[in-house]
């Protein structure tokens, strides 16, 4: 998932110190750039990086086994939920243009709808990335038994493991933003390379054996089969709609932004694509759905080498570490920016003496090691992994949908309408989102649908008691 610090620092930025509003401002011209005290503003290749470092994060690491076993429909679904994902983020960016100071995933339903739909969206943003860390730390457990040679099937340790994945970032976020950003500036890079070597020089490799799988090995329904893997691939893709929060940072952000997020997208896509077929052609699927580390797996078929596997591994294990820390941060500010907005409980507004959100931070790796324990890791965490990588799926795209429902009716219902031919376009990329969520959601199946209609339950008890709380004092 894209959880890294570009994507934070710019999340952040939209979310606090004031930049969300509590009222819809009125139209704006959609051409005239946003302005900005910012001496040095990014150009399309610059926020074209900040997308590209905030999508890819570490799920792609370990989502070929979990694709395994759809064979070469999952690279269907990899480039539909690629538009798809596109048109999140201009949804985004078009709201950007229209609603200038609202920003983040639950403001544009909380600024159209009021408080209980801003909640919704909150919460479940929420969830997204707590859950998110859960699954993330997952995989990074698989490499890093697959770079020490451990074996994972010992629980102990994957529980020792995923503890340091979970509780080191929440120390490092503790003592202050400025450690946050020095450790990150490690780890920016460092995630790309994998992919990179495995998009080149290991798409030559496969493409030399031609040993791919095939189309629909499961034997299911094609459409159905696509469903369920775009559900999946869904959680690496997130983040691609924080970029409109740099809007203020960007040079003329109004063409600037739609730009670099098709750019960005469309670059992610290819390293997903290509990477992923690489690891088909080179690991049997069978042996892929045995393994949380394939791209260890791929380069030691690669190379016959049983150490280059190890080497690939630590990048990942670099990779992990730094979205773990980035998330970290991420998934206590949501909160905080909700709390400050209303829709929160005050308790998560509480910082430290270094601004730490200490409330969000200790709540959210709380949730996220119970979801650890639960799963088990060992053998059953690639199952696990699935799991809660689809409970992400639903609580992303209920956010979204929730955000297109808002532009629809700023489109629609406001009398805020732009020419017509951009009326049109607005509103195609706002029921194509809309669509997207709804298939996300759909392709989820079941069990992570009840898992995620139960967190959000919680949530309305939270919110409820909130309220509760909030008129008794106000008496």
């Amino acid at each position: 998932a894209g959880s890294d610090f570009d994507r934070l620092a710019v999340t952040v930025m939209g979310q606090t110190g004031g930049e969300v509003s509590s009222t819809v401002e009125a139209p704006r011209d959609p051409t005239a750039p946003v302005q900005s005290h910012t001496k040095h503003l990014l150009k399309v290749p610059g926020a074209t990086a900040l997308i590209i470092g905030g999508v890819i994060g570490t799920g792609v690491f370990t989502l070929p086994s979990s694709l395994a076993p759809y064979g070469m429909l999952a690279l269907v679904a990899l480039v539909i939920v690629a538009l798809g994902a596109s048109s999140v983020g201009l949804l985004f960016a078009m709201l950007a243009r229209r609603v200038p100071r609202a920003g983040g995933p639950y403001a544009y339903p909380h600024e159209v709808f009021g408080d209980l739909t801003g909640f919704t969206a909150a919460w479940s943003y929420w969830l997204t990335t707590a859950v998110g860390n859960a699954g993330i730390v997952v995989s990074w457990v698989f490499y890093v038994n697959a770079m020490f040679g451990w074996d994972s099937d010992n629980q102990a340790r994957n529980f020792v493991i995923a503890l340091v994945g979970l509780w080191v970032p929440v120390g490092i976020n503790m003592i202050g933003l400025d450690h946050v950003r020095r450790f990150q500036v490690v780890t920016v890079i460092v995630k790309v390379i994998p992919l990179i070597f495995m998009a080149t020089v290991g798409i030559g490799y496969a493409i030399a054996r031609w040993n791919f799988p095939a189309w629909n090995p499961s034997g299911g329904v094609p459409w159905e089969v696509v469903t369920t893997a775009g559900a999946l691939v869904l959680f690496i893709y997130l983040g691609v709609e924080d970029a409109t929060s740099a809007a203020g940072r960007v040079e003329n952000p109004a063409t600037t932004v739609p730009r670099a997020t098709i750019i960005g997208t469309l670059v992610c896509a290819v390293l997903y694509v290509l990477s992923t077929l690489a690891i088909f052609g080179l690991v049997p699927g069978s042996e892929l759905t045995q393994t949380g580390a394939p791209f260890s797996v791929a380069i030691q078929e690669m190379t016959g080498i049983p150490w280059s596997g190890q080497a690939i591994a630590f990048f990942a294990v670099v990779s992990g570490i730094g979205a773990l820390n980035g998330l970290t941060l991420l998934v206590a500010e949501v909160p905080r920016a909700a709390a400050a907005d209303g829709i929160f409980p005050r308790i998560f507004t509480t910082i430290t003496k270094r601004d730490a959100p200490w409330v969000g931070l200790l709540t959210s790796a709380v949730l996220a090691t119970a979801l650890v324990v639960i799963s088990g890791l060992g053998s059953s965490g690639l199952s696990m992994f699935n799991t809660l990588i689809l409970i992400t799926g639903i609580t992303s795209a209920l956010p979204y949908f929730l955000t297109a429902m808002a532009s629809m009716y700023l489109l629609l219902a406001r009398g805020e309408r732009p020419h017509p031919a951009a009326l049109a376009r607005d509103l195609a990329v706002t029921l194509v989102a809309a669509i997207f969520s709804i298939w996300c959601i759909v392709g989820s199946g079941i069990q992570p649908v009840i898992y995620a209609a139960i967190l959000i339950a919680v949530g309305y008890v939270v919110y409820g008691l909130d309220r509760a709380k909030r008129r008794r004092t106000q008496m």
